[in-house]
């Protein structure tokens, strides 16, 4: 699955008060002098159509002041802005990009350039990107997080790991931290980790289903059944369409609690969802405590699983 990159405060409009900065630090040819105030004036137009949100006329307007002044750096970058708002990452990856050799230093252009790839799905071009960006800060945290993330998504999930975690200790209120600090530990193989970040997540309100199902495998390898069936439950009401989730709480109502109506109801539900894993329906008929054995088998036999 892909994953899902914060898009950070490089990508947002270059205001008029920060182009004299970005012109001194481009060294463009032509940028020691103030842009003529034609440029400036569709500068503006374009930055207020960018606040609203129409990209085609914040484009057309950066094109304007761009025909008046090609070495406009702020045009350039509220244009490339504006393509990547429209979803024309290509465009904008391609003024970026000159951008960059321009100024190899600049945080903003780097960051925003790093998103474009992400964007176009070159992961490993991303993540070099963002490695570039943290070079240039190395305490941008939405650049730490989407690195992270990146290592993550392309196998290294140790490294990622360690970088969430130091982030987590300066952003200890940041669920999506926890979050993804959980996935890092969890693929790395600290299943006793990766639980303490899924419960800090879910008490920041961030963990997502596919956590919450994970936790309650967890809970029940720890023979924590009561959180178990709290975490499936959670999942599932997350995402109903968790078919396995479903299972699993069934399995437990049925077996552990003995609460033969929530279990049927959940099986169902798992059935209804797509469950097919035979060897699992087996192993729930073996169950010597499996509760309404008859309707289950009933209800397994729907589906052609249980025997």
């Amino acid at each position: 699955m892909k994953p899902r990159l914060r898009a950070v405060a490089a990508l947002s409009i270059l205001p008029l008060a920060l182009l004299v900065a970005l012109c001194a630090a481009l060294f463009i040819a032509g940028c020691a002098s103030a842009p003529p105030a034609l440029a400036k004036e569709w500068y503006e137009i374009g930055n207020t159509w960018l606040e609203k949100k129409e990209w085609k006329k914040a484009g057309e307007a950066y094109e304007h002041a761009l025909d008046i002044d090609p070495n406009f750096p702020g045009a350039s970058f509220n244009f490339a802005r504006a393509l990547a708002a429209a979803g024309d990452y290509k465009a904008s990856l391609k003024i970026l990009n000159g951008l960059a050799k321009q100024d190899p230093s600049n945080v903003r252009v780097a960051t925003a350039r790093a998103y474009a790839l992400y964007k176009l799905d070159d992961a490993k071009a991303a993540l070099e990107a963002y490695r570039r960006v943290l070079d240039l800060d190395p305490y941008a945290p939405d650049a730490v997080y989407n690195v992270a993330l990146l290592e993550l998504a392309t196998g290294d999930a140790a490294r990622a790991a360690t970088r969430l975690d130091e982030l987590s200790l300066a952003s200890p209120d940041d669920g999506q931290v926890f979050l993804a600090l959980g996935k890092a530990r969890d693929k790395g193989g600290d299943a006793k980790g990766a639980l303490a970040a899924f419960e800090k997540a879910k008490v920041l309100g961030k963990a997502d289903a596919t956590a919450l199902a994970r936790m309650g495998e967890l809970y029940e390898v720890d023979r924590r059944y009561t959180e178990a069936m709290d975490a499936f439950d959670a999942a599932v009401k997350a995402d109903s369409g968790m078919a396995n989730a479903w299972f699993s709480l069934a399995k437990l109502k049925l077996v552990v609690a003995s609460d033969s109506e929530s279990g049927l109801s959940a099986l169902k539900k798992a059935l209804d969802s797509g469950f097919s894993d035979n060897k699992a329906a087996v192993a729930l008929m073996d169950e010597p405590d499996l509760a309404a054995r008859e309707k289950v088998l009933e209800l397994l036999k729907t589906k052609g699983l249980g025997e």
